[in-house]
């Protein structure tokens, strides 16, 4: 990564100044008389570097050095002349003592500028005084005037982010903070660190973006889990990196991610910063603290600022802009991807790709809003939970009426939130209780992931289930982490989640005895808290009421029972269980439903029945139900009784 450093003339000028050093260099090496004493600070670029690292002119005199030895051919040799050996064409310590003024021999301790911060390196296993001296190619090409960040560290960085706007609240935040930050400092000088807190990573991103474009420092972007973990790699890699920092006049954004252990030696060497992005607060970890800012998610007021900003000048219908304001809390980024989605919808209609007259074309652009807006907030959680296809309707739902109204009343709660937290003020008074849990009880297979799925496609949004298996770990905090990113990713879109076996998630607490017993009940009470600030949609499903900490019930919003069907609800479960272009013959639901099984596994028997039924090239028939309801029961070692389907044949 190569940028110019500098402008034309200045450029021009250092290299006029870098010629002439060189000369007096090598006139000095081959003992002309008359030569004038080097003078490494006449270089501007060499000067800089002086200043930044604090060099005594020695120590910049023997940068001046190694560099002439890249730049000059006729270096190495008039090297080996000096030194009286030609198996030595290059400038060793012990040369640059005998050659330069004001030499001294702590110029080169391990602890001094020119190694501590990797200016230079010592190339051979020979003694201090004759090893070769090597000046690093970062420090060479900042010398002509260029910043070349070091190979090694090259790979590592990501791309600045770009200067997005910041929603309303985030931007007054940084404003403040620019007044402070970096406040009085000076090249070479410790940067104070800060620690940008919050779930958008975008934001935090394009907040220290801003920070540092305002303080005219150049912008670093690196993952911490791609440094090395190994102490002594890391500890070369930093040093490196706080080299090109300090030349660069440049501030490291770090995203931490779950690396805190390295934290404390990324402190111990940078100076220039860092700026952290962070989920959590970790300065108890560091041996400098940063200045936590804390980057909360746009609210009220400032949130109708952001859409509406990003929404102008586009002709979508009354309610449209009001109903996805409520349901998505995009980025300002994401706002202006949806906008642009749209304004090119537009021009799709008006080209004659769509709907032509305009109440179509507007009542069109809220549904594209709609979409474009689960589309973004598809995006953060897709890795984190798996997406569940959306397929089933309110009339493939058998249930009682009782539970089908509670069902319904929990999709008209999620409708009609906005109106009720933000028109009638309920949001003002707390930030929990936002969104809505729902509790599925009963038996396998009595529909509670069909009536998921029916609710999330009443709401419109997408279904996502989340998998235990992923989530539950047995280090301690690594449940609670992984927690945290999904409901940090489901808020922005409000997404409905669902959680499957819930019970092995949401247990009861337990008396405290061990370590393991409260480490599992800070668990527990962190869902708990969690669950209540989640503004979308949680659903819970379970076949062990019982085994579900009772602080949960507090916390739900709707508790449906699935009871296991009577007959008349098994018989209607078979009347829609077979699709429209299935072949039957002779089937008879009245006689199906005299088997006492659930929803989920009569759709198993019906399947079985198909592929039979198919195998013969025939019809469905009695038969084969009978054949397939004979192989489930031995699934589910359920006794079968011939004299339940006696009459079938």
């Amino acid at each position: 990564m190569t940028v110019l450093a500098r402008s034309e003339p200045w450029l021009t000028e250092n290299q006029q100044a870098l010629s002439s050093a060189l000369a007096v260099l090598r006139a000095t090496l081959r003992g002309e008389p008359d030569t004038p004493p080097v003078d490494p600070l006449s270089v501007p670029s060499l000067a800089n570097l002086a200043r930044v690292f604090r060099l005594s002119h020695f120590e910049a005199s023997v940068l001046l050095l190694c560099a002439a030895q890249e730049l000059d051919g006729s270096i190495g040799p008039a090297c080996a002349a000096r030194q009286g050996n030609d198996a030595r064409p290059w400038p060793s310590f012990g040369l640059a003592l005998s050659l330069l003024p004001d030499g001294h021999w702590s110029a080169l301790g391990a602890s001094a500028a020119l190694r501590h911060e990797c200016l230079i390196e010592l190339e051979s296993t020979d003694s201090v005084v004759t090893s070769r001296l090597r000046i690093a190619e970062s420090v060479l090409h900042h010398l002509l005037g260029l910043i070349e960040i070091d190979e090694t560290l090259a790979p590592l960085l990501r791309s600045p982010p770009p200067l997005d706007t910041l929603a309303p609240n985030h931007a007054e935040a940084w404003q403040r903070l620019a007044y402070r930050w970096p406040g009085d400092h000076e090249d070479g000088d410790a940067l104070p660190a800060l620690e940008l807190i919050g779930a958008d990573m975008t934001e935090l991103r394009a907040t220290a973006a801003h920070l540092c474009a305002n303080a005219g420092l150049e912008l670093l972007c690196m993952t911490a889990s791609d440094l090395s973990p190994v102490p002594e790699l890391l500890d070369v890699q930093l040093r490196r990196l706080q080299r090109d920092l300090k030349m660069m006049n440049g501030c490291l954004l770090l995203d931490v991610g779950d690396s805190h252990d390295k934290l404390p030696h990324i402190f111990e060497r940078i100076e220039r910063g860092p700026i952290l992005i962070v989920r959590q607060p970790v300065r108890e970890w560091l041996p400098r603290r940063p200045h936590p800012v804390s980057l909360k998610p746009p609210t009220g007021e400032d949130r109708r600022r952001m859409w509406l900003d990003a929404m102008r000048e586009i002709p979508l219908p009354g309610g449209a802009l009001e109903r996805a304001m409520g349901q998505f809390h995009l980025s300002p980024t994401a706002l202006r991807r949806v906008a642009q989605q749209l304004r090119e919808d537009i021009m799709e209609f008006d080209a004659g790709a769509g709907p032509a007259a305009p109440d179509a074309t507007t009542k069109d652009l809220a549904e594209r809003l709609w979409l474009h807006c689960r589309e973004e907030s598809a995006v953060t959680l897709a890795g984190l939970a798996e997406s569940v296809p959306v397929r089933a309707r309110w009339d493939d739902l058998v249930l009682p009426d009782a539970q089908i109204a509670l069902l319904q009343r929990l999709v008209s709660h999620l409708q009609n939130r906005t109106q009720v937290f933000d028109d009638w003020g309920f949001a003002e008074h707390s930030a929990r209780g936002l969104g809505a849990t729902a509790l599925f009880c009963g038996a396998s297979g009595t529909g509670k992931t069909m009536a998921a799925e029916i609710v999330a496609g009443a709401l419109q949004l997408d279904l996502w289930r989340i998998d235990l298996s992923q989530i539950v770990s047995k280090w301690i905090g690594e449940t609670e982490k992984n927690l945290s990113q999904i409901f940090d990713a489901a808020d922005a879109g409000g997404a409905v989640l669902l959680f499957d076996e819930a019970d092995a998630l949401f247990g009861k607490r337990s008396e405290v005895k061990d370590s393991h017993d409260r480490y599992a009940n800070l668990e527990i009470s962190y869902l708990l808290q969690r669950m209540e600030s989640y503004r979308g949609l949680a659903i819970l499903t379970t076949n062990n009421e019982g085994a579900l900490d009772q602080a949960f019930l507090r916390r739900l919003r709707v508790i449906v029972q699935f009871p296991f069907p009577d007959a008349q609800m098994r018989e209607r479960i078979w009347q829609r269980i077979f699709p429209a272009q299935t072949p039957l013959e002779g089937v008879r639901a009245d006689k199906l439903a005299r088997l006492q099984f659930s929803g989920g596994t009569i759709r198993n028997v019906a399947l079985t029945a198909a592929f039979l039924a198919a195998g013969e090239g025939r019809s469905i028939a009695m038969p084969h139900l009978r054949a397939a309801a004979e192989i489930e029961s031995a699934k589910i070692k359920r006794p079968f009784s011939r004299n339940e389907t006696g009459d079938w044949l």
